[in-house]
């Protein structure tokens, strides 16, 4: 094998890479109010998402509220020892699916969104403790940008949420 054909090959793969990794990667959250509060392990943790957007069926919502819940639970550090609970209300503000087929045609069209705000409450007070945006987006084209789904997009979101209340890079 020469030398070209093997920078060739090692450049394919680092690109795949590089793609796999954009719609699956955790987005950063802008905060809107600086956290005063992290969430930690042995906290009791509720998420309720609600929405702006139309495009969001019940189901789609629920099915967030829980993976974001699940990831939070997954994350959390060791705490003080005093338990808190803590709640997530989430604002879906775009909900986009995108197209699949558009995206593999025309890249750069038929793009996916959800964006959110997010406002922590410490519980049973509710009273605020931060409050963060965030936003995650793919619009790759190509086979690999047919090949990925909302439920992706959902994932890499809940994990940026999850990140982000419980302050974990």
């Amino acid at each position: 094998m020469n030398l070209s054909k093997l920078l060739r090959s090692f450049s394919a793969l680092a690109a795949a890479f590089a793609l796999s990794n954009c719609a699956t990667s955790a987005p950063h959250a802008t905060y809107v109010t600086p956290l005063t509060a992290v969430v930690s392990q042995g906290d009791r943790v509720t998420t309720l998402v609600n929405t702006t957007d139309a495009r969001m069926s019940e189901g789609e919502r629920m099915m967030l509220a829980d993976r974001i819940t699940q990831n939070v639970q997954a994350l959390a550090q060791p705490g003080s020892g005093t338990h808190h609970s803590f709640q997530l209300a989430v604002n879906i503000t775009r909900y986009t699916r995108g197209s699949g087929v558009v995206r593999t045609a025309m890249p750069g069209m038929g793009q996916m969104h959800v964006d959110g705000v997010v406002t922590i409450y410490q519980m049973p007070k509710r009273v605020p403790v931060g409050e963060f945006i965030v936003r995650k987006s793919f619009a790759i084209g190509g086979l690999y940008g047919l090949t990925v789904n909302m439920d992706k997009i959902n994932a890499a979101f809940a994990e940026g949420v999850a990140k982000t209340v419980c302050q974990v890079r």
